[in-house]
């Protein structure tokens, strides 16, 4: 049970760890307007694009109602959402670089 709450302990002092750097990494990429842009970009496509049809094809799968002409406009969504999230961060990337 000791070694058990030390794994979690450990576990939790990773993410956190984890966490910490990714966000100094970021900050380091030229200014709060390019993190902001970035984390927003990544964010606000991820939950306006990619969460939604998400849910609605797992909601579907689980309640045997799910059919391909369903879901197909569903992962169009998401998958414009994928596009989406991608551009903003190629184009936030390029614009810190240079």
């Amino acid at each position: 049970d000791e070694e058990n709450e030390l794994s979690i302990a450990l576990s939790r002092a990773a993410i956190t760890a984890g966490a910490v750097g990714t966000c100094f990494g970021l900050s380091q990429l030229g200014g709060f307007g390019t993190v902001a842009n970035l984390v927003g970009g990544l964010a606000q496509g991820t939950l306006a694009f990619i969460v939604p049809p998400a849910i609605e094809i797992s909601l579907s799968r689980r309640s045997g109602e799910n059919s391909v002409a369903k879901e197909i406009p569903q992962w169009a969504v998401g998958s414009f959402g994928v596009a989406v999230v991608a551009a903003v961060t190629f184009f936030t990337l390029k614009e810190s670089i240079s």
